[in-house]
């Protein structure tokens, strides 16, 4: 009997799952998502799962495949809140110019504000709050939130007082 509540607890929590299977939402152009039935297990494999789910879909077709956004659910895990996977992605031909858009950034953790009382009196700015600048720009670039294109612009924008 206790075997029969164990694997029957067990086929209701797997039940409770849940898998879009690919589904499109525009011209070449799908979502996948995944859920897990508890809040036990983390969503790195589910992640990883709709990555797999997707790639196979786009290989079927002989296209590759180019990732729109990714969302995950944030612990913590409660309350039907469970991990949670979602990936958008485009199956394209290997020559379309849309594989060679930029890809997936970080979006912004650090925000950077300049601000300096002396130069409203036409002072120039305090060397030590642009070396901080600095170091947070050069932060930004190597964590891929700024490309070197966008950090040259802002040191030099800095560096020249504007």
């Amino acid at each position: 009997m206790r075997a029969f509540l164990i694997c029957s607890a067990s086929i209701l929590l797997t039940a409770c799952a849940s898998n879009s299977g690919v589904q499109s939402i525009g011209k070449d152009t799908y979502m996948v998502s995944r859920q897990a039935a508890t809040g036990l297990s983390g969503s790195g494999t589910l992640k990883a799962e709709v990555f797999q789910e997707a790639s196979q879909h786009c290989e079927k077709q002989g296209r590759s495949l180019q990732v729109v956004s990714t969302q995950e659910a944030r612990p913590p895990y409660i309350f039907g809140n469970f991990p949670k996977a979602e990936i958008q992605f485009m199956c394209l031909d290997a020559n379309d110019a849309e594989l060679n858009r930029p890809k997936l950034k970080k979006t912004a953790n650090t925000v950077i504000e300049i601000r300096n009382d002396n130069r409203s009196k036409g002072e120039a700015p305090n060397s030590k709050d642009i070396y901080s600048e600095l170091i947070k720009l050069e932060s930004l670039r190597k964590q891929g939130i700024l490309t070197d294109a966008e950090f040259q612009a802002q040191k030099t924008k800095l560096l020249n007082g504007n």
